[in-house]
C-alpha cells in the first residue's frame, strides 16, 4: 500500500466524526419530520423540503422537543471538529 501525500487525504478521527455528524443530523432530519407532520401538514412540508426553516420555527417550542436540538448541537460540533482536523 502506498502512503497519501503529505497535505492530502483525511485524518482517521477526522472521518469518524464526519460519519457521526451525518448519522446525528440524518436521525435529527427523521425525527423533525415526525414532530413537524405531527403539528401540521404544511409544517412537515417544510420540514422535508426546508430543515433549517422547520427547525426556526420550533425555536419557540424547544422545551418541548429537546432531544431533537440536542441531535442537531451533537452533529453540528461534530461537523465542525471534523472541519477543524
Amino acid at each position: 500500500m502506498e502512503q497519501a501525500a503529505t497535505g492530502t487525504g483525511i485524518s482517521p478521527v477526522a472521518a469518524v466524526l464526519t460519519v457521526f455528524a451525518l448519522l446525528f443530523a440524518a436521525i435529527a432530519w427523521l425525527r423533525l419530520l415526525g414532530i413537524c407532520f405531527r403539528r401540521d401538514t404544511p409544517l412537515g412540508l417544510i420540514a422535508f423540503f426546508l430543515p433549517p426553516v422547520a427547525l426556526l420555527l420550533l425555536l419557540p417550542q424547544r422545551r418541548a422537543e429537546p432531544e431533537l436540538f440536542l441531535l442537531v448541537l451533537a452533529a453540528l460540533v461534530s461537523a465542525s471538529i471534523a472541519a477543524v482536523l
